[in-house]
């Protein structure tokens, strides 16, 4: 992934998505502080993100599949969890992995990994179904919730009607 970082190059900026506030408003960008820059406060390029996404969903590949491995297992299941908050914004967590929240199959929906994150009036949503090779990205430039919860939901289903199980 040639065009991610955790700080925007100056050459880059003429590509940024701007991110805007409640009220509506441009929000100014600000260098992310490098504690949350691993977990979510990166820029990336639409073509980066379908090189992870593709990766992720390249499951029968010798190249990673260690990696993979590790990185799709699920490490901590929802039962005996108590309280669990946050977790259930963009579908119900039913396991944590690796940074990824886990929505076991459920009717026609197959297995998902799936990370939602919002920083700097961008929300974005990334979900895909290893056993089936299906994914998506999805970025919005508005702090809105309604919005970012809409959104998530759209890409389950449009996931579970991809590839049912």
């Amino acid at each position: 992934m040639q065009d991610t970082y955790t700080a925007l190059p100056d050459d880059k900026r003429d590509r940024f998505m701007q991110g805007h506030n409640f009220d509506g408003k441009p929000m100014s960008d600000y260098p992310s502080p490098l504690l949350v820059a691993a977990s979510g406060a990166l820029y990336s390029t639409t073509s980066d993100m379908l090189k992870f996404l593709s990766w992720h969903l390249d499951r029968f590949s010798k190249e990673g599949a260690e990696t993979r491995l590790l990185d799709h297992a699920t490490y901590v299941q929802r039962d005996g969890l108590d309280p669990v908050y946050g977790l259930d914004e963009s579908g119900r967590m039913d396991a944590m992995g690796l940074g990824w929240v886990v929505m076991m199959p459920e009717g026609d929906r197959p297995m998902l990994l799936q990370k939602a994150g919002g920083y700097q009036g961008v929300f974005v949503y990334a979900a895909f179904a290893p056993t089936r090779g299906v994914g998506a990205f999805v970025a919005i430039n508005e702090y809105n919730f309604a919005s970012a919860m809409k959104m998530a939901g759209v890409v389950n289903d449009m996931i579970a009607n991809l590839a049912p199980r």
